[in-house]
């Protein structure tokens, strides 16, 4: 996770928001954002870290390849 964060910031990324486990991802920074939502997901496991000063706001969509199923 820290060489992914580095590379985006390297890259001059804003941010990068995830869905997964507070407790591990909070130790790299990522923080529930009420001013983020992804919908039908429990709103503790969406987070999302800024890479500089940006603040974003809104509803986040995932490119729809992340619906795949077998």
């Amino acid at each position: 996770m820290r060489e992914a964060l580095r590379i985006l910031r390297e890259r001059g990324a804003a941010g990068c928001v995830l869905l997964g486990e507070p407790e591990y991802y909070s130790r790299f920074g990522f923080q529930v954002d009420p001013n983020l939502i992804l919908p039908d997901v429990p709103p503790e496991y969406f987070q999302a870290i800024s890479l500089d000063s940006s603040r974003p706001h809104g509803t986040v969509s995932y490119h729809e390849a992340f619906n795949a199923q077998d």
